[in-house]
């Protein structure tokens, strides 16, 4: 009947503009218009390797005033839900090995601390594991002493983050991911870390740094702040040119009287 043959030809013609749109679309999905890097982990495989200073006998354990902030952080849930705690002893367990000597004086953090961690919140050692696998913020092997972890969000990314990140890659002679032949310095990419205002920005970790922030780089200054912790020196943290929190290059502009407070109007007039 007429009305089947162009059910039949509305059905053909569709098939056709899908062939069609896919055959357009082809070459522009196959352009990859994002810049790419090799992982900005610490490490690149998820599963472990033995090696003589990173295995389960090895020695490792909390001090005495981390026990303290277990205590404290484990009270925050529910006496059945101390695994929760998980996150924060990890990553105290990476702070930890910042002053750690005998296991680089970096932040990571070793199998036999996870197993640690596993006994003290009375969790299975394949969760713990499982969680510092996850996520990027753990490094599970040993990087430089310090490590700079430069952002490349958007907003930083327009500010130029890329220039910061070439500048130390040819300064350091590494790659992101990778750890300069003295120990010394570990380069990493990173996600947003809020200082989008003072952008481009990078936190460094590690026992002279201790996670600050330095913001409102240039490709000099992230460089001169590299050159001071070589020397053993303590970099000016926060703002490089000077700027006193987020107010902009050119000063305050606004808000330069004392606000005159809440204004109600008159009910019992209404």
């Amino acid at each position: 009947t007429m009305a089947a043959s162009l059910k039949g030809g509305m059905r053909l013609l569709a098939a056709n503009m899908r062939t069609t749109t896919l055959k357009q679309l082809a070459p522009a999905m196959s352009v990859r218009h994002f810049r790419a890097n090799q992982p900005a982990f610490a490490e690149a495989i998820n599963h472990h390797v033995n090696t003589p200073w990173n295995n389960a006998d090895t020695l490792w354990d909390f001090t005495k005033e981390n026990y303290d902030k277990i205590n404290e952080i484990v009270k925050k849930y529910p006496p059945n839900y101390k695994r929760s705690a998980v996150m924060a002893v990890l990553f105290l367990a990476q702070k930890q090995c910042e002053q750690m000597p005998e296991h680089g004086s970096t932040g990571w953090i070793p199998l036999a601390a996870m197993n640690k961690i596993a006994k003290v919140l009375d969790m299975p050692e394949m969760r713990v594991y499982e969680v510092a696998t996850f996520y990027t913020m753990y490094n599970r092997t040993k990087i430089g002493v310090h490590n700079i972890q430069v952002c490349t969000t958007s907003p930083c990314m327009v500010r130029g983050a890329y220039e910061i990140v070439d500048a130390v890659k040819a300064h350091l002679n590494i790659d992101v991911g990778e750890t300069t032949e003295d120990g010394l310095f570990h380069l990493m990419e990173a996600e947003c870390l809020g200082a989008c205002v003072n952008a481009p920005m990078m936190q460094i970790a590690g026992p002279v740094c201790n996670d600050a922030y330095y913001e409102d780089l240039t490709a000099e200054s992230a460089i001169s702040i590299i050159e001071q912790l070589r020397k053993g020196e303590t970099p000016k943290k926060g703002s490089q040119i000077g700027r006193h929190g987020s107010i902009g290059p050119q000063g305050k502009t606004g808000l330069l009287s004392e606000p005159v407070g809440i204004v109600c109007r008159d009910l019992d007039a209404c």
